[in-house]
Parts: structure tokens; sequence; C-alpha cells
């Protein structure tokens, strides 16, 4: 898919965690809590979805002090059945609700064979690999979906109807190479966007409409983004609000409060999460064989381009990540400046870097399965 470049600085992914959590612990965050969000922003980053990274948490932040975000929601479960329940997330932030309800699931699946946890009162959940992974290790197949404000076309319209809304599958395989499926029903994310328009970059043509139902590369000046795929990303991408909507009492598509308008207003965002008990239709190990199996076997499709490899879904990012680790986290100079602010304003340690600079791609990295996003 396409990419954005911007010049950005190197910094190690545990000091990068550890600024986020003094961010996240200064703005009364419990301390369990801030190291969990902190650990799912710096995770995005580190699989290259720099669109739900560290570039999110101002937001986070702001949304706090404006009170529209609670920094510490008293969440409330809800069991509905033996294989169902739902999760009031309080309006904190969106990262304990969906882990709140990848738990529970799990819980549920393991009595039942199945579990499905629908979400309310929740806001900006970040990627949802994050979930869906956490379900896969333990042994169980997790599906992941979240809806957000109306920011893409329906297919044949000049103005938009749902958000982006993503889904996640994943399926456990050995050694933590699971297959892992995290994608928009966007073209591209929102905060994607929303990163170009830190950094001053144009966006690529065919991305956006601005709200005269023109195309355009401003990043300021998008109003709605097209869905993948045309009619078939569009359609997904509405039964999904159906789900995360209907079924937790949330606000549908165009009815749910902007991320980025007013920032005083609760997001009342909604949420799927589903697991299913492989050991109840087959062997865990046996299942995990088969993955590995398929992993082997998709690898070694012979490639358009010769040297390259086939990439199972989930692969670029566990290879990215790696890199990462070893280089540092790329972290684009704008966003560093309003960390340092951010820090100098409540008396902290600003960011440090490793003081190289590069140019670096702030989407995703291109691959076999795409992203989610808010």
């Amino acid at each position: 898919m396409p990419q954005i470049e911007v010049e950005s600085a190197l910094v190690d992914a545990e000091k990068l965690k550890q600024f986020c959590l003094q961010l996240l612990t200064q703005a009364d965050l419990k301390p369990e809590e801030a190291e969990l969000v902190a650990d799912s922003l710096v995770e995005s980053n580190l699989r290259g979805i720099d669109s739900h990274g560290v570039a999110r948490l101002p937001h986070y932040l702001e949304r706090i002090r404006q009170q529209s975000i609670k920094a510490r929601p008293a969440m409330q479960w809800e069991p509905l059945g033996e294989a169902v329940g739902r999760v009031d997330g309080d309006h904190g932030l969106g990262q304990l609700a969906m882990v709140k309800a990848a738990d529970h699931a799990v819980e549920l699946a393991r009595n039942s064979g199945a579990g499905w946890v629908s979400i309310c009162n929740s806001s900006h959940c970040g990627a949802l690999a994050y979930y869906g992974l956490r379900i896969a290790r333990e042994g169980m197949i997790g599906f992941v979906f979240t809806h957000v404000d109306p920011m893409v076309t329906p297919h044949g319209s000049a103005e938009p109807f749902c958000g982006t809304n993503p889904v996640c599958i994943t399926a456990p395989g050995k050694n933590e190479q699971s297959l892992c499926l995290d994608m928009a029903t966007s073209i591209t994310p929102w905060n994607t966007v929303a990163n170009a328009a830190t950094e001053g970059v144009a966006i690529p043509s065919g991305w956006a409409l601005d709200a005269n139902g023109e195309g355009t590369t401003d990043p300021h000046q998008v109003a709605a983004l097209f869905p993948f795929g045309g009619f078939k990303g569009s359609g997904l991408g509405l039964l999904i609000d159906v789900l995360c909507a209907l079924l937790g009492g949330a606000p549908i598509g165009p009815d749910i409060p902007k991320m980025y308008g007013d920032l005083s207003r609760r997001r009342l965002l909604g949420g799927m999460v589903g697991a299913i008990d492989i050991s109840r239709f087959t062997e865990v190990s046996g299942f995990q064989d088969r993955i590995a199996d398929i992993i082997e076997r998709w690898g070694a499709l012979k490639p358009l381009t010769p040297g390259e490899k086939v990439l199972y879904p989930g692969e670029p990012e566990a290879l990215q990540r790696e890199e990462r680790l070893q280089a540092g986290i790329p972290v684009g100079l704008n966003l560093i400046k309003v960390f340092n602010e951010l820090a100098e304003q409540r008396g902290l340690p600003g960011l440090e870097t490793e003081g190289s600079v590069a140019e670096d791609c702030t989407s995703e990295v291109a691959s076999s399965t795409t992203e989610s996003v808010r």
C-alpha cells in the first residue's frame, strides 16, 4: 500500500515505553493500567503500525484533561449467558475495555467452547492485533471488531457514513508464529492522515476526499476516505458497525461523536470480541502444527518479484518488530517536539533519542495484511 515519509529520530523501544508510562501515570491512570496502555502503543510502533502507536498519546492526554476520557474508569462486566457478556468501559481508554473484553471472551470460551463479548461506552482502543494476539496466546482463535465515527464513503457515495471499522482475526501457531489478519475497511487509516498532518507532508492521491467531495492530497483538508476494494470494504464496514453498535447499545457510525471533533464529548464507542476454544474441536498442538505447515507452504510459493518472499498475515509486522527492537523505533521530529513540550509542562524528563535521523514511513509496512484503524 502507499506510504508517507517523514523525518524521524530513532528511539529505543523500552525508553519510549517508559516515557509514555510517565505521561500516563502523571495523568492519574492506575499504574497497572498505565503500563497496559503504554505497552499497547509501543507494541503498535514496534510492529510498524505507527498510525496507532505513540502518536495518539497527546490526543488521549488532552481528552483526559477535558474529561471526555476518564483516567480511572469503573468498568463493569455483565454476564448475559453461558457464552456471551458485555463490558461497559465507563468512558475510559479503549485499551482497558478491550483487554477486559478479550480476557472475558477467553474465560467464556473455556467454559462453553466459545465466548462473545460486546463493549459499550468505550473510546479509541488502538490496533486490534494487540487483543487478537492476546487471545491467540491462550490457544484460541480470536476475533476483534471496533467501529468509529463516520469517515469512510460507502461505495459510490461522495460523503461518509461508517468509520474505518476494522476487523482482526488470529489463529495460534507454534513459537509465537500466529496468523494475524488486522485490517481496516478503509483504503488507509485515518490516523495515518493525522500523522501526515502532524509532520506536514502530503498524502498520496486516491486516498481521500475533501468537504466538497473532491480528491485531495492535503491531510488538513481530508473529510472522508475511500473504502478498500470498493463495495467489498464498504459492505464489510457497515456490517462491522452493526456488530459493534446494535448489540452493545452504542450509536451507529453517523451518530458517533468525532474523535477529532469536540474533545469534551465522550466517544460512546462499541466493539465486539470473540474467542473459540480450539480444544473443543481438536488438539491444540495438532492445530498449531497445521498452522506451522500452512505458514511453511505459503512462504515457499513462487514470488512475483524474484528474491522476495510471500509473507503470511502477520509476518511483515513480526519482521518489523524484530528490526525495530534492534535499531529503535522511528518517531517523527514534530511528534518528538510535541512530546517534549508535554513533558516540560509537567516537569518530566524529555524523550531521549538515539541521535540518528532517518527518512521513515509512518504508515504501515506494505504487506499481505492491512492495518486496524480507529
